[in-house]
């Protein structure tokens, strides 16, 4: 009867009868007492097994495409930390939720680089510089001490401050642990996607933070009237206020909000770096951060340009502590305190003015980021700020505000006076703070239609810190309304607000230019992650507040 094997197998047979042989053969009597015959064998048919494997591959390989196919997981469908699927509409990172941790991008960050500001977003388009290496302004040089001299040369990379003796103050802050932690790469991803952001809005940010770079000078700071900084086809002209103290931190301020600070690489560190050092070296000795003429009404930006540059410094001193930054910042908060009016509590446009709501609210915001980044401040400061505010309110029960004492009240100036009141320890379940955010939430929602970026900037923070129905009904249409309004295209103006299209912003058009404009935009924007959640569990209980006022049932005075 035939041998019905196949060919290969009886000839690898024959094979490993011969090599048996061989090696009974060529094996000495030691070798054949430490591998028996039955070893031999099996070391053979190990091998044979082995060339088997390999055949039978090579045979199914042949009806294969010879690509190996593999999966990953895509985040906007899938997400890599979660198993379990739910329905999470409008998340700019996954469409499942989960609350830890943030979604993970699937590529890895470079060991290298800390990155600090921008979280990943796989399923659009590499939109900003990677962050392997900082991005320059255009004609500066890391190594040129352009803008700073000598302080540009003593800014630490690992600067830090311990054992601050801090002053009691009764200005609301966030835990000083991390005040500003929300910025971090991991922090910012999960609080955008919880708080009501999306990849179109932080795609917004980057791109208005490009350009806001590429209108940097050559020193180092920034100007309001930047066109001589325009690239290719440049920006529609036109003439803003002049204060390089007010457009260095309006330019700083967006970035900072994002994460970029000058210790730690980031694609912005060297912007970032210089502008600050062009803030500080342009420093008056009294700590006045403006330069230029103060006197009313060529003026009016002294006070408003003093208060948005130490933002910027106070905030980058938080962020990176920095010892080279802490007299500066420390000089220009104290230059606010005294001109204070003693007074009325408030601030106008140059030190010891009686006050108006505008100007104040900037101050106030100053002396907030000073508090958050550990700097003292007068307990007497906070005291003449709620003087004030009870003197602006334009009813009995302060729940709405006027731009000065005696005038009517205005929702701008009520949403910046209702804002202040919340970081001087207002709860939020606070009665006239409830129905006044309402109010300011409906005038947009339901009556307003002008463009106005500096109520809609203000606006966003106050309802953002109250977390209710209004929020969420305001986020949608202020966040969408300004992705939608930011400029597109190949000119210099992309990723730019435009103060006249598609129709005039009240601020921007007639004084404050684009670049304020799109600073307040981007920061806007970016109020998902800029500071911490306002409110803890603890700030709802009314009952564990400091102070009460006899003759009124809630109005807190302060609060823990």
């Amino acid at each position: 009867m035939p041998n019905k094997r196949p060919r290969f197998l009886r000839l690898l047979r024959v094979r490993r009868r011969r090599l048996v042989a061989w090696f009974d053969q060529r094996a000495g009597e030691d070798l054949s007492r430490r591998v028996p015959s039955w070893g031999a064998s099996l070391l053979f048919h190990a091998f044979l097994l082995l060339m088997m494997s390999l055949y039978l591959y090579v045979q199914s390989g042949r009806d294969r495409t010879g690509d190996i196919q593999g999966h990953f997981a895509t985040q906007l469908t899938e997400d890599l930390t979660s198993l379990v699927p739910s329905d999470h509409a409008g998340d700019p990172f996954t469409h499942i939720k989960t609350d830890e941790p943030p979604s993970l991008s699937v590529d890895t960050a470079s060991p290298v680089v800390n990155a600090v500001s921008q979280p990943e977003i796989p399923a659009l388009s590499q939109f900003a510089p990677e962050m392997a290496a900082p991005e320059i302004a255009r004609g500066l040089s890391p190594s040129e001490p352009a803008a700073g001299g000598k302080l540009a040369r003593r800014f630490s990379a690992d600067g830090s401050t311990k054992g601050l003796n801090l002053m009691l103050t009764q200005l609301h802050s966030e835990d000083m642990t991390a005040p500003f932690s929300g910025r971090g790469v991991a922090s910012r991803a999960k609080l955008v996607r919880k708080e009501g952001g999306t990849v179109h809005s932080e795609k917004a940010v980057e791109t208005g933070l490009n350009w806001i770079v590429r209108h940097q000078r050559l020193d180092g700071g920034w100007s309001l009237n930047f066109h001589g900084q325009c690239q290719g086809q440049g920006c529609p002209q036109q003439v803003a206020l002049e204060s390089d103290a007010a457009a260095t931190g309006l330019a700083l301020l967006p970035l900072l909000g994002a994460g970029h600070i000058h210790t730690e690489k980031s694609r912005y560190q060297v912007n970032v770096r210089l502008g600050l050092a062009s803030l500080v070296d342009h420093q008056n000795a009294n700590g006045d951060l403006f330069i230029g003429d103060s006197v009313f009404p060529r003026g009016i930006a002294h006070m408003y340009s003093h208060a948005i540059a130490t933002m910027a410094l106070c905030e980058a001193y938080g962020l990176s502590k920095d010892p080279a930054l802490r007299e500066p910042a420390q000089r220009a908060i104290d230059f606010i305190c005294q001109s204070q009016n003693g007074d009325s509590g408030g601030w106008r446009y140059a030190p010891g003015q009686v006050g108006d709501t505008s100007v104040f609210g900037w101050q106030m915001f100053a002396l907030r980021s000073a508090r958050l980044s550990g700097l003292r401040l007068q307990k007497n400061v906070m005291k003449g700020c709620r003087v004030y505010l009870d003197s602006a309110a334009a009813d009995g029960k302060k729940v709405t505000y006027s731009y000065m004492a005696g005038r009517p009240a205005t929702p701008v100036m009520t949403a910046e006076a209702l804002l202040s009141r919340q970081y001087l320890g207002w709860p939020r379940d606070y009665p006239p703070l409830v129905k006044g955010a309402s109010m300011v939430a409906n005038d947009l929602l339901l009556e307003s239609q002008e463009r106005n970026i500096y109520y809609w900037y203000y606006a966003t923070q106050l309802l953002h810190n109250m977390q209710n129905k209004d929020w969420t009904r305001w986020n949608i249409k202020v966040r969408d309304g300004l992705v939608a309004l930011q400029t597109s295209g190949d000119g210099c103006d992309r990723g730019s607000w435009d103060p006249f299209r598609p129709q005039p912003d009240h601020w921007a058009s007639a004084a404050g230019g684009r670049l304020f404009l799109t600073s307040l935009s981007v920061l806007t924007l970016e109020v998902y992650y800029r500071y911490l959640p306002l409110y803890q569990p603890v700030d709802t209980d009314t009952a564990k507040l400091d102070d009460v006022v006899p003759s009124e049932k809630k109005d807190v005075i302060s609060a823990k």
